[in-house]
Parts: C-alpha cells; structure tokens; sequence
C-alpha cells in the first residue's frame, strides 16, 4: 500500500467526502420531497427527472447505425 503515496490516498479521501456529502444533501432533499409530496409522487418527480436526463443524453449521443431510420 505504501507505494501509491500520499497524493493518492488524500484524493480518494477527498472524493470519499465529496460522496458522503451529496450523498446526504440528495438525501435530505429527497426525506424534505417525500413530506411535502408523499412517497409516490416524489417518485413520480424522480422518474420524470430520470427520463429528462436520459432523453438529453440520447439527444447528445444520437448516432445512426445500419438499421436505424
């Protein structure tokens, strides 16, 4: 373990803390949405900002193959 060095472990340490806190902020937004909204429709908000997100993606990837139109 000692030859990775110090630079290593200090970034992997700091990506493990920038983790915990969007981890905890992504939690106490959704714990804040699911009081407000109730559990199916905070649900339902998630999975139409899943869907937003991979139709964006797409859009940006877009490629024709042999059997596309």
């Amino acid at each position: 373990m000692d030859d990775l060095g110090w630079g290593f472990w200090l970034k992997l340490f700091g990506i493990f803390i920038g983790g915990a806190i969007l981890l905890f902020i992504f939690t106490m937004l959704f714990l804040h949405a699911v009081y407000a909204w109730g559990l199916f429709a905070t649900f339902l908000v998630l999975a139409a900002i899943a869907l937003f997100a991979g139709w964006m993606f797409d859009r940006k990837n877009a490629r024709h193959t042999e059997g596309s139109v």
